[in-house]
């Protein structure tokens, strides 16, 4: 039997104190890595920009808001490859 492993694969350029698992790419697009808290798993998503009170642009993150530049302020810069999807076609079991 064959099988087929196919992997996506994620830049990531910056990491944040305070937020690990909170990650931006190169392009500035803010993902939330996979996580367990107090029973319930997080998965991998990408965070939307919004809106507080039609002025300030932020992410929701974790029923908080948190401003752009207050993650700019603790942005560090990093160069990791994370795998964002493991995908096993005909498992060899």
């Amino acid at each position: 039997m064959s099988y087929t492993l196919v992997v996506n694969k994620l830049l990531i350029k910056y990491r944040f104190q305070g937020y690990p698992y909170i990650v931006a790419d190169g392009k500035g697009v803010f993902y939330q890595l996979p996580y367990v808290v107090n029973k319930y798993s997080r998965s991998f998503r990408k965070l939307n920009l919004i809106l507080n009170n039609g002025i300030t642009e932020g992410y929701c993150i974790n029923r908080k808001f948190i401003s752009l530049n207050q993650l700019r302020k603790v942005a560090y810069v990093t160069n990791e490859v994370v795998a964002t999807k493991i995908d096993l076609t005909n498992p060899p079991f």
